[in-house]
């Protein structure tokens, strides 16, 4: 993508490329996830417990009515792992209980789960170390997928994400801090962006960091744009409800109107469209 966008700025000076912040923040959960073998085991193997299974949903929910049953995240989906992590911190003690009401021999998935809950003594504190320190990073992920987000609010939920990760001076911490650091020094545009926010804020007074294809009209309408490619994604939702296998006509003029009710947008959202025009003029 990035050697695209290079090439593709060739035609367009006013373009510029910014890898999406959301999936670079997933990327850093995806290492917290590889530096905690053991809690990705218990989520792994918990979700496997209560799938399919009615009758030990049933016994959950008798001994724990007040707590929601397990998560069941999917790797690509992005928080979703944090966010079972965090569920399994605040109700370890209660799923402990149920768990060792069931019996190991009925599943293989039920045998390691209370292995690890049972013989892992540092799983607990693994859970409260995620919970503590990284729980925010879930919620960063969420205000980022959120539609017609400010630049200058976009830009501040990444540095205080970046100014939390780096005050962690253990061993994991730092790894995964300097992931987090790594991810956003290969973005170039992200640099850009922040400059631009900064002018926008009134931190800056001076374009001496901007780049000379943009001039102060352009700036703008910078005010609304995205740093996260998540309305990318929402779009190839809905051009694949538009292009279903299992249409069968579609006219040209029907469709035309389908993409107007389709792109149809809010105000503020007509800011970013105007910064892909600007790119292409």
């Amino acid at each position: 993508m990035v050697k695209a966008a290079n090439a593709i700025a060739a035609f367009y000076s006013k373009m510029i490329y910014i890898t999406c912040l959301a999936h670079g923040l997933h990327r850093t959960s995806e290492k917290i996830r590889s530096l905690f073998p053991k809690v990705d085991e218990l989520i792994a193997n918990m979700k496997k417990v209560f799938f399919k299974a009615p009758s030990r949903v049933e016994l959950f929910k008798q001994e724990a009515p007040d707590v929601p049953l397990p998560p069941s995240p999917i790797i690509t989906r992005w928080g979703t792992w944090l966010e079972a992590a965090m569920y399994y911190c605040e109700y370890f003690k209660r799923i402990l209980n149920v768990v060792q009401q069931l019996n190991a021999e009925d599943a293989i998935c039920i045998e390691k789960v209370k292995k690890i809950m049972l013989e892992e003594n540092i799983l607990e504190a693994d859970l409260v170390f995620i919970y503590s320190n990284y729980g925010i990073l879930k919620a960063a992920i969420t205000s980022l997928e959120k539609h017609c987000l400010p630049l200058p609010d976009s830009i501040k939920i990444v540095e205080n994400n970046q100014n939390k990760f780096k005050e962690l001076s253990c061993a994991n911490g730092v790894e995964i801090y300097n992931k987090f650091k790594n991810v956003i020094e290969k973005n170039d545009g992200f640099r850009q962006l922040s400059n631009i926010s900064k002018i926008i804020t009134g931190e800056n007074t001076s374009t001496n960091n901007i780049p000379e294809d943009l001039s102060s009209s352009d700036l703008v309408y910078f005010k609304y744009a995205p740093i996260s490619l998540t309305d990318v994604e929402r779009s190839f939702s809905r051009f694949k409800n538009i292009f279903a296998e299992n249409r069968r006509a579609f006219l040209f003029e029907n469709l035309a109107k389908s993409l107007v009710v389709n792109c149809n947008s809010p105000d503020k959202f007509k800011n970013i469209l105007k910064i892909y025009c600007i790119c292409l003029n």
